[in-house]
């Protein structure tokens, strides 16, 4: 699967048809675990997470060669930044804090070459070192997959122009900041954060559906098993279902539990 293909999925109505997660460990192990359990597409968390650039690149590269779209989180939207990712071989860009239309024109000029952008030249891993590099060319454009995560109410605002910046090939929705945007800071119970279920933020998110699904721009929020029916019936295009440490943790902590239970020493 590529870029282009992942986005029609996107926009086909479906949104179990195709599942991502996310990477927040520099493990290539892991990585591979990921890819074989049946993702199509996954997001490297660089904006929280802390990568080298040799880690990242062989991450990368690992996802390509198991046809799993790899998309990349950057820290901000910078687009030197942006242009090591894709050069590197990312076929996406998951972009923070987007709060403005020309912030989110910003971000699409610095992931595609002219004349639809500014990205400079010199797509080395991304071509296979070009070898193929014509291919890539004539096609990168068109794959390449630019998310802006909608997490600040500014966002929310603003976000008719937004959604009319060409090249915006879809939202990502940020709960826990847009909570905090809207001075209801988060607080701990039971080993999770929570707070982002207020009436003001739920009613911030249900416009982001509502106008990107209106402008038929798909948006996406991460999910839990016990949430994500919800989150299709209110409009979502496509889902996160987690990370691979939230994974580790709850399977090692259901068989441990589950054993614990089984022999009386809970």
């Amino acid at each position: 699967m590529d870029g282009a293909q992942l986005k029609k999925i996107w926009h086909s109505g479906q949104p179990g048809k195709s599942m991502g997660a996310w990477i927040t460990s520099t493990d290539q192990a892991i990585v591979a675990v990921m890819c074989n359990i049946g993702y199509e597409w996954l997001i490297i968390d660089c904006e929280h997470r802390m990568f080298n650039p040799e880690t990242l690149r062989t991450i990368i590269l690992l996802m390509l060669s198991k046809q799993v779209v790899p998309i990349v989180r950057v820290r901000a939207n910078d687009d030197a930044i942006i242009k090591q990712m894709l050069d590197t071989g990312a076929e996406g860009i998951v972009v923070p804090m987007v709060q403005t239309a020309e912030e989110a024109r910003r971000a699409v000029m610095a992931c595609r070459y002219p004349p639809e952008g500014l990205r400079g030249f010199g797509p080395r891993e991304a071509s296979d070192y070009y070898r193929n590099i014509e291919h890539y060319q004539a096609t990168i454009n068109k794959r390449m997959i630019v998310l802006l995560i909608i997490e600040h109410i500014n966002a929310v605002n603003n976000l008719d122009e937004i959604l009319q910046v060409p090249g915006v090939d879809g939202l990502i929705l940020g709960p826990a900041d847009l909570s905090y945007s809207l001075g209801l800071p988060l607080h701990a119970a039971g080993g999770r954060l929570h707070q982002t279920g207020q009436a003001k933020v739920q009613e911030a998110i249900d416009v982001v559906i509502k106008k990107a699904n209106a402008a038929q721009v798909p948006v996406g929020i991460s999910v839990t098993a016990d949430d994500f029916q919800e989150w299709f019936a209110r409009g979502i295009d496509f889902v996160t279902l987690g990370s691979d440490y939230e994974f580790i943790m709850q399977a090692g902590g259901g068989i441990l539990d589950l054993v614990r239970k089984a022999t009386g020493n809970q």
